[in-house]
């Protein structure tokens, strides 16, 4: 299978040859470790680098200014045309891009909190933004698209489940619903326990969730009940296990709850490999996962 193949059989929950990987980026300071360069990273250096771990799938992330995408609309039409990647694009989603429009965190959340009106407005703003990127993506080559919606953290959502429904969710469900009227798969990315949310986002209609950033296997194993023939899942892999003794058993035990039956995607659940990562520990996760 090529690459593009395997991932897209991912997806749909057919066979595979293997189990596909994935990872958002590979930090420069990765794969200047990972290849031993003393010089500046080169386009070529970092194909190496991915090809070195086997991965099948990468990401652009595009950021939140449709005028000022130069440089990474260039990247991607480059690794298009001349690498045989899955290449998603990553667009933010309308809780992570509207929060960009606040001078702080905090002053967001109180407005979301308050019912400050402007909300719903920014929202819709945020949202039409983010569709002309991904369009625009997929117009370059993206085989899929990513939204990225930082809802979540250790503890629960941000803010309420009722906030979000009532703010939020109705606009990743049309923004999924355009985006795969151009026949491509659209997974969301967040981190964080989004289990009070998780129908919710299997609703809105995804082909795909990436990060599976939780405290256990027993609650990503939870996850991949409730998404089991509907959603491809991506990712999981804590980046603290690489640096671990016990990091192929981190990996075999992930393995059986997440690949059983496909619809699966290896990969870190943050997405981005940097220097905190040992070169070695992380090629021997991927070899093992690749003979799994």
């Amino acid at each position: 299978m090529t690459k593009v193949e395997r991932i897209l059989a991912a997806i749909n929950f057919a066979k595979v040859d293997r189990v596909p990987k994935g990872e958002f980026n590979l930090d420069d300071n990765f794969v200047a470790k990972l290849l031993g360069l003393k010089n500046h990273v080169r386009f070529e250096d970092r194909v190496e680098a991915c090809e070195r771990c086997g991965l099948d799938a990468v990401a652009f992330g595009l950021g939140n200014e449709p005028g000022n995408q130069t440089g990474l609309w260039h990247e991607l039409k480059r690794w298009r045309e001349e690498t045989d990647f899955f290449i998603f694009a990553l667009i933010d989603g309308p809780f992570q891009g509207t929060a960009k429009l606040f001078s702080s965190f905090t002053n967001y959340l109180l407005a979301i909190a308050q019912g400050d009106p402007i909300i719903p407005e920014l929202v819709q703003q945020v949202a039409a933004t983010n569709l002309e990127l991904g369009l625009n993506a997929l117009a370059l080559g993206a085989h899929g698209l990513i939204i990225a919606d930082d809802i979540a953290y250790n503890g629960g959502t941000f803010v309420s489940p009722a906030a979000l429904r009532l703010n939020f969710f109705p606009s990743i469900r049309e923004q999924v619903k355009e985006l795969q009227h151009e026949e491509v798969p659209v997974f969301f990315h967040a981190d964080g326990d989004l289990r009070k949310v998780l129908n919710d986002i299997i609703n809105s209609g995804i082909n795909g969730l990436h990060s599976l950033d939780f405290q256990s296997l027993e609650e990503i194993s939870e996850v991949r009940k409730a998404t089991e023939d509907r959603v491809c899942l991506m990712g999981g892999y804590d980046l603290g296990w690489f640096e671990e003794e016990k990091r192929i058993e981190r990996a075999y035990n992930l393995l059986e709850v997440t690949a059983k039956g496909g619809g699966y995607i290896f990969g870190s659940s943050a997405g981005i490999l940097g220097s905190g990562q040992t070169p070695q520990n992380v090629l021997e996760v991927y070899r093992y996962v690749k003979n799994y």
